[in-house]
């Protein structure tokens, strides 16, 4: 079985500060924008529904799942290195026979590339801005460098697999917010017959409940020597995650009959 899993670990880490002056660059401001995420989106939890396609060769369904889920980001900061693991807890799920699906997690924080952690594992490159969705947003091109480490890893049989991305990121060019994250694999890992892996993930404002934008979607499509699979990932109904605890204190009443 496949698990395809994003971002399993990152440290936050304040980026250098853009000369006073020289404003700062396109990827300056998205490693800020990406820091500001790192902090908030673990504050925030949602309804994530996830479809699961088998494919045959001529793209046609052999197998489809659904599933629904609530869904929490947790980080653990008890260490200089940042543990992300998503929460998910089944509300509703299409239970069919059959053999298990690609599983893949963490793409809705796939753009964790932009934090200082992994920003140094890709080379980065401004393209000419591109319409897309009737706004012209800027774009920024990357690609993994030699053995670096990755956000992403594929894990077979127990054993983990880093995975080196390339592609493209669109971004709103005066914030450095994150619109879409386009990535392929740099080169097929033909030592464990993973020949293509495709993901493509978009983000937006959702209101008021975040000053960053949160993940709306990711799609993850994935190929072997012999098996196509196709997931995807959708988050809507953002609200604040809090935990709150209440303790009482009662008095303990003694003897009050004077007995010794």
């Amino acid at each position: 079985m496949l698990a395809i899993a994003s971002c399993c670990l990152f440290a936050l880490a304040v980026p250098a500060a853009a000369s006073q002056d020289a404003p700062a660059t396109l990827l300056q401001r998205a490693q800020n924008r990406a820091e500001q995420f790192a902090t908030e989106f673990p504050s925030m939890a949602c309804t994530e529904r996830l479809e699961q396609l088998k494919l045959s060769d001529g793209s046609k369904v052999q197998e489809h799942r659904e599933s629904e889920f609530d869904y929490l980001l947790l980080v653990d900061a008890s260490s200089g290195d940042f543990s992300v693991e998503e929460s998910r807890i089944e509300k509703k799920h299409q239970k069919l026979p059959g053999q298990p699906l690609l599983s893949t997690t963490g793409f809705a924080v796939l753009l964790m590339i932009f934090l200082p952690r992994f920003s140094g594992s890709y080379h980065f490159e401004q393209l000419e801005p591109q319409m897309l969705d009737g706004v012209k947003w800027a774009r920024l091109s990357f690609e993994h460098v030699g053995t670096k480490d990755s956000p992403s890893v594929l894990e077979v049989s127990g054993r983990q697999y880093p995975i080196p991305w390339k592609g493209v990121a669109w971004l709103d060019e005066s914030t450095g917010q994150v619109h879409q994250i386009e990535s392929d694999l740099r080169e097929p890992l033909e030592d464990i017959g993973l020949v293509g892996l495709h993901s493509l993930v978009r983000y937006g404002a959702v209101g008021a409940a975040s000053q960053v934008w949160l993940p709306l979607s990711a799609v993850i499509d994935a190929r072997t020597r012999h098996q196509h699979w196709r997931n995807t990932h959708t988050f809507a109904g953002y609200r604040r995650f809090s935990v709150e605890t209440e303790s009482k204190v009662t008095q303990v009443k003694g003897d009050t009959t004077g007995k010794q």
